[in-house]
């Protein structure tokens, strides 16, 4: 499969203007929404794959075509016991990941927190859970109180954001003390270390850090033909350009991945208490 110019001229632009990469994002995140007529898109990570021999996560049937997106949520927040805690999701999207977390792990409030008024607006249609709320705010200045959650969720999102230090401030902000920050992402060698040294001068005790690139490169391989499928329901113009954004297998994106030019890191954070 050859690389989309235009897909590597949109991933350059999102590197280099930090001012305008929420626009950026948001237009094409935007525009496959309005597309997904049949809630396909509910999900829009790479996925996670366990290792072999890790015990397999039980979903039910309406869950278990979406098991690897929903597997990469089960691993950020692995450990951590959200029963009873009020959580924040940042980049919550079209809230499957949310709708997870309410479902399975029964927080006592859970707020989901988008950039799209679209993606908002489909969430609050569609996932009607109780003590769930979804509004649109930004990462950097988030919509919640301060010290008014036990647990922050951002799931492949911060790399759409103008600043990560500005984010990791909001979350540092609204956690009570004790609480959880469970994070992961993808980056290049330059991000990494800016990400490290974000996370190191934030106050922020790591309480688990790892490199699940070889997790998310077997999972995209396995999403490979359900996520072709969708990309054409976009443009014919369009196409070449959503198979890399897609990180179909073969694609520019997947292959950096899978060459460790690109690397997909999770963290868990911890604020002292």
């Amino acid at each position: 499969m050859r690389p989309s110019w235009i897909g590597l001229g949109f991933v350059g632009l999102t590197q280099l203007t930090q001012r305008y990469r929420p626009t950026l994002w948001g237009w094409l995140y935007n525009r496959l929404a309005r597309r997904d007529q049949r809630g396909e898109l509910l999900f829009m990570n790479y996925g996670y794959a366990k290792p072999d021999g890790e015990e397999s996560l039980t979903l039910t049937a309406q869950d278990e075509i979406f098991r690897y997106p929903i597997l990469l949520y089960a691993h950020v927040v692995e450990g951590l016991a959200l029963n009873g805690k009020d959580v924040l999701e940042v980049g919550s999207g079209r809230g499957g990941g949310g709708s997870f977390l309410v479902r399975y792990l029964q927080p006592r409030s859970y707020l989901g927190v988008d950039l799209s008024e679209s993606a908002v607006q489909w969430c609050r249609q569609t996932h009607r859970l109780a003590q769930t709320q979804w509004q649109v705010g930004r990462a950097d200045a988030l919509p919640a109180p301060d010290e008014s959650m036990d647990i922050v969720v951002n799931v492949e999102s911060s790399h759409c954001y103008p600043s990560m230090t500005d984010f990791v401030r909001e979350v540092v902000r609204v956690l009570r003390p004790g609480g959880n920050f469970a994070f992961c992402d993808l980056r290049g060698e330059e991000g990494l270390r800016e990400l490290n040294d974000c996370f190191s001068s934030s106050g922020l005790a790591i309480r688990r850090h790892g490199d699940i690139t070889a997790n998310v490169v077997t999972a995209m391989d396995a999403l490979s033909p359900d996520r072709e499928k969708l990309t054409r329901t976009v443009p014919p113009w369009l196409r070449a350009a959503m198979r890399d954004f897609a990180g179909l297998k073969g694609s520019t994106l997947h292959r950096m991945l899978a060459q460790g030019e690109f690397r997909y890191v999770s963290y868990q954070l911890q604020k002292s208490s």
